[in-house]
């Protein structure tokens, strides 16, 4: 009797004491591996941000991490599929100083953060603004001996740009890349790209334009009187 309930699914019970046994060994090796300590540099992502709104202030494009753990984990870790996460889930326009903790960088389980550097990141957030301004020409060098700039304008004469709101409340225009006049003596036309020159804010509409320079003569000054007489 004893016998046969001995034997009775032998197969499955060797499968179960080979299974044991390999969760044992799995599980003391991993005692017995040593802990390591390394730095990695990983990128910063930024989530959730609120719907018409944009950040309108640098952000640095990766942090400096401190992790603690087996080696052989440490050592199999891939830098560029770590990151530290800033959520802006419910966060208002203004500027704030978001903290970052050891749960906001995504690492295996095993593996511990110690230290992230910089430990705070301020952020401002601005609403998304968009409005048209004049484009103004930037022209460079000098006509060739007498002929002089009469008239310089873009087609179109306007762009539109977006970006952030309080950036845009205080834009004027935006300019164009260098056009050279060196050296010309006739009235020509060249396209040209338009350039907001404001951090976070970029052209939507009019990003080429026509820009045509016209040029004519210079005036000749008239002879110079001789004291006491009267010019002809």
């Amino acid at each position: 009797m004893l016998r046969r309930l001995l034997f009775r699914n032998l197969g499955l019970k060797i499968f179960s004491v080979v299974i044991a046994v390999l969760v044992w060994f799995i599980l003391s090796g991993q005692r017995r591996e040593r802990i390591s300590e390394r730095g990695y540099r990983i990128p910063l992502s930024v989530v959730n941000i609120p719907p018409r709104t944009l950040i309108a202030s640098p952000l640095p494009a990766a942090v400096d991490v401190r992790l603690r753990g087996p080696f052989t984990a440490l050592r199999q870790l891939e830098p560029a599929s770590l990151e530290a996460v800033v959520d802006l889930l419910d966060a208002s326009t203004g500027e704030r100083a978001y903290r970052l903790t050891p749960g906001d960088v995504n690492v295996p389980q095993e593996v511990e953060v110690l230290s992230i550097s910089p430990q705070e990141v301020a952020i401002v957030l601005d609403w998304v603004d968009d409005r048209r301004v004049p484009v103004v020409p930037a022209l460079v060098g000098q006509p060739a001996p007498g002929q002089r700039v009469i008239e310089v304008f873009a087609d179109p004469r306007t762009a539109r740009v977006i970006g952030p709101a309080t950036a845009l409340a205080r834009m004027e225009s935006v300019t164009t890349d260098p056009i050279s006049v060196a050296g010309r003596s006739a009235s020509f036309s060249t396209a040209a790209t338009t350039l907001a020159r404001i951090p976070g804010v970029r052209v939507r509409e009019g990003q080429i334009v026509t820009v045509t320079v016209r040029l004519g003569a210079e005036s000749t000054p008239g002879p110079t009187p001789s004291p006491g007489r009267p010019a002809s």
